[in-house]
């Protein structure tokens, strides 16, 4: 076995990563351990909320130091020492985080509602980055144990029985090890070496998989990207094929490319599939594909490529770009393109617009023959950019489809959400992500359909989000929507660097551990009985899944562990291809103590997966909605879980009673009750947009957002203006999510944001140069947020909080008779006609009536969340309210 090949793949952890059990214990005389009590009869702001940071090393950073406790875990008192090599042992929180740090293995604990589960979000860190150590295992397969076929961790121990033999922390079993790996091991005196064997001192480490895996690609070996653009009439006449050529230009005109990959272009239209190749005297040459019925490539894929890694490759794409908009949206033949067809067929030119039928079609076969290009290499991404649609099912097809089986239930509280278990509608979609899941190729679509064509959001995201790409609806393409456009574009381009391609995922549990669910938007492995993998052609780093977890009570009880000094853990391994073509093999690995009590389970409670876990089971629940008689609606849910926890805790960890109308919660369940007041007052914005492709769009990042966006949309943070916003400047402190403090606070403006979008507000009028530099000051400081939110799921959208009801200003003039309903976007000046204000923030347009309509009482009701909105009460009205309802389930004195 060969040594890391780069001294630069060392782990470079930031902050506490806290891991082992060991490290976690509890004291009982301290604070984390008591109870506190929630009045809502005193002053609202002195109710608890979160205080730290939206980054993601402030939520995974920010653990509580705690003392050691015996009966909490297997292992004895560590010595500052062996606590900070225990927390290595384990992946970081941002890789993956249990929402228990102890779990109990007796049968009593069956009836409790809490759920074990992990939030897995494997390429936090990027799937390039080098903060992962790196084992290069040569053509060697990773050291694994035959029997539960687990990879070696930082928790294999020399077995007693044979000192020449590991054993195994998730099954027990006592395997060989290899000569070599005993040589390098005696060279350290028995221990693990950091520069030679990682995998046994760090939770989360990379091995090189080119040796033992089998699907190497037989083309490119780098991920590629295919811009497929629509060139029709109605694209054109629109302005969406000038906007998405304007972004693409945008997007690579500068000296830090996002991209750094091969690409290739191809535009359809009406009749025909058109690809472009570069010659050797730096013009271009066109290939039309008429054949719409079967659709086959008419270039080698090597051909069309064009290398954004070098200088001229980019000066090309540019080149490219810029002959693509003279040809098709001027018309101008004459133009540095040459075509050629193997069919006859005229002259290019824009033709009539064809019925939506015969557009379909075009759209189909350009997709098809997209995702064959790439399927030949190591995959990549589909870019599709249609403002019809062109890849739908037909509208018989819809009719006649199987209708969608809704997540059943369990009785307790505890809730299995199942993913959608759909049938296609048409047999063209299923055919498609089978092929992506073969070829790695991921698709992601931004469409902007004209105003008279209707176009359903479950066909339209079925396929980006199973092949682990992204969506952008734009309807009523404008100047606005322009603007959006070309920030997601730069944004997903980002994000397309720093995935991964082609993974496969496994996560496999320690003796006494079962996988129950997955929570993802794709379905688990058809081979996979207990849903503990899956095969998806991308991961990002915004990407996170759900793994239901469920002890099995029957097996040991918690004195074996504690006698065999053994404790649960779980471990995922993802193969993948980097963007550099490297085939590797990751792993992320964490342990859990074993608990004793109720009290000890309810003290070892991780707040922020235990809620990105109930937020994306109910997205499922909203997403399935319309497929059964009686379903059980997203908001009941998360009141029935938060009910059934206060009530266990009240029953089973308080031994006194309050005597005033407080709510009695431990300290890690402390803000559960504001996030689950949040989820619903989100849920139901999302739920009520007029949109229908847009709420369709944000319950699907809901159900793949990591924790800290989780966390960042659970509780809206309102930062004062002016801010500092130089080089090194922290953001300033935030507010209490209430309006009073927007409308009547101290400072001239406000920027409010969820994660999902960014809203501005200037309390009162002042001088034009006050007001532009405030402007200014809101730019930067929404460009600093963005960063700080980072991975994100998609571009916030910086818009105009122009009106509060303790703000309005004076009625609107008599002549005005019909107010728009939404706000304008940040900066502008003329309002935009038929959208509604949702959480993302699309395209609002001015308010210009004295009252304020429902979707924007909706919105404000989702930023300012501890007031009372119109979709649900206060938080100190939820705490009372909470307080009454645990009353009654508790059994009478």
């Amino acid at each position: 076995m060969a040594p890391m090949s780069t001294p630069t793949r060392r782990p470079t952890w930031r902050g506490d990563v806290s891991g082992s059990p060991a490290s976690r214990r509890v004291n009982r005389s301290g604070d984390v351990t008591s109870s506190v009590t929630m009045d809502p009869a005193g002053h609202p702001e002195k109710l608890p909320r979160p205080v730290c940071g939206i980054d993601s090393e402030a939520v995974y950073g920010s653990i509580l130091q705690e003392s050691p406790q015996e009966g909490c875990s297997p292992a004895g008192s560590p010595s500052p020492k062996n606590v900070t090599v225990a927390r290595e042992k384990n992946a970081a929180r941002q890789f993956l985080w249990l929402t228990q740090e102890s779990v109990m293995m007796k049968a009593d604990a069956s009836s409790l509602p809490l759920p074990l589960a992990a939030v897995l979000a494997p390429f936090a860190d990027s799937a390039d980055c080098t903060s992962l150590p790196l084992s290069d295992v040569g053509a060697e397969e990773p050291l694994r144990c035959p029997r539960c076929r687990c990879y070696v961790n930082p928790h294999f121990r020399w077995s007693l029985r044979n000192a020449q033999k590991f054993e195994c922390n998730m099954c027990g079993h006592n395997l060989d090890v290899p000569e070599t790996f005993l040589e390098e091991m005696e060279l350290n005196g028995q221990t693990a070496d950091e520069d030679h064997h990682p995998e046994l001192v760090f939770g989360s480490v990379d091995f090189t998989a080119e040796g033992f895996s089998d699907d190497r690609p037989t083309g490119s070996s780098v991920p590629l990207v295919c811009f497929a653009i629509e060139t029709s009439a109605a694209a054109v006449a629109s302005g969406f094929t000038p906007a998405v050529l304007d972004a693409l230009e945008q997007a690579f005109d500068v000296e830090e490319l996002p991209l750094e990959r091969p690409v290739c272009f191809l535009t359809y239209d009406d009749e025909e599939v058109t690809f472009y190749a570069p010659t050797r005297s730096g013009r271009f040459r066109s290939v039309a594909m008429t054949d719409l019925d079967e659709p086959f490539l008419p270039l080698h894929m090597n051909q069309m490529l064009l290398d954004l890694a070098d200088t001229e490759g980019q000066a090309m794409v540019l080149d490219m770009i810029c002959n693509l908009r003279q040809v098709l949206c001027t018309g101008d033949s004459s133009s540095s393109a040459t075509r050629t067809s193997g069919a006859s067929s005229p002259s290019f030119c824009l033709e009539e617009e064809s019925p939506a039928s015969e557009r379909r079609s075009s759209g189909r076969a350009a997709l098809r023959l997209a995702v064959e290009a790439l399927s030949g290499g190591a995959g990549g991404d589909v870019l599709l950019f249609q403002a019809s649609s062109t890849w739908s099912a037909s509208p018989k097809a819809s009719a006649s489809a199987s209708p969608r089986k809704a997540p059943a239930l369990p009785a307790d509280a505890s809730p299995k959400a199942l993913p959608r278990e759909e049938l296609a509608a048409d047999n063209f979609l299923e055919e498609t992500r089978l092929a992506c899941i073969r070829g790695g190729v991921a698709i992601s679509c931004v469409t902007a359909p004209a105003l008279p064509e209707h176009v359903d959001a479950a066909q339209l995201h079925w396929l980006p989000f199973r092949t682990g790409g992204d969506t952008l609806h734009l309807p009523s393409f404008s100047s606005a929507s322009a603007t959006l456009l070309t920030c997601q574009v730069g944004h997903w381009l980002k994000k397309m660097q720093a995935s991964a391609y082609r993974c496969v995922v496994k996560l496999r549990c320690s003796k006494g551990l079962q996988c129950r669910d997955l929570v993802a938007p794709w379905p688990a492995a058809a081979s996979s009985e207990d849903r503990s993998a899956f095969e998806l052609p991308r991961i990002s780093p915004d990407t996170s899944v759900a793994f239901i977890l469920r002890p099995d009570y029957d097996a040991e009880s918690d004195e074996d562990y504690r006698k065999e000094r053994r404790y649960p853990c779980v471990q995922a391994a993802i193969l993948y291809t980097n963007t550099k073509g490297e085939r590797l093999l990751r792993t992320h690995t964490s342990s859990m103590g074993i608990a004793t009590s109720v009290r000890q389970v309810f003290q070892h409670i991780n707040i922020a997966p235990l809620m990105t876990v109930l937020l994306k089971q109910a997205a499922t629940l909203a997403l399935d909605q319309s497929s059964v008689a009686k379903p059980t609606l997203p908001g009941d849910f998360l009141l029935e879980f938060c009910l059934q926890v206060l009530s266990t805790y009240r029953r089973k960890c308080v031994d006194w009673a309050s005597s005033s109308k407080a709510l009695v919660i431990g300290r890690r369940l402390l803000l559960l009750p504001i996030y689950v007041l949040v989820a619903r007052k989100l849920l139901y914005s999302v739920s009520s947009m007029e949109d229908k492709e847009q709420a369709e769009e944000t319950l699907q990042r809901l159900l793949r957002m990591p924790i800290h966006s989780a966390m960042a949309a659970l509780y809206p943070r309102v930062y004062p203006l002016p801010a500092p916003v130089h080089d090194g400047a922290d953001l300033p402190r935030s507010s209490p999510a209430m309006e009073e403090q927007v409308s009547r606070g101290p400072s001239a403006a406000y920027l409010i944001t969820n994660g999902l979008g960014i809203w501005y507000h200037q309390t009162g009028a002042g001088t034009p140069e006050g007001e532009s530099d405030l402007r200014a000051n809101a730019v930067k400081l929404a460009e600093r947020i963005r960063e700080e939110l980072q991975p994100s799921p998609a571009w916030a959208p910086l818009v105009e909080l122009s009106r509060l009801p303790d703000s309005l200003a004076t009625p609107q003039a008599a002549g005005d008779e019909s107010p728009s309903k939404g706000r304008p976007r940040f900066g502008s000046q003329s309002p935009s006609k038929g959208r509604t204000p949702g959480s993302g923030g699309r395209t609002p347009s001015a308010c210009t009536s004295d009252s304020i309509s429902w979707p924007e009482k909706v919105l404000l009701s989702t930023l300012f969340v501890e007031d009372e909105g119109v979709t649900e009460m206060s938080y100190a009205q939820w705490v009372e309210f909470l307080f009454e309802q645990v009353g009654l389930m508790l059994p009478p004195a």
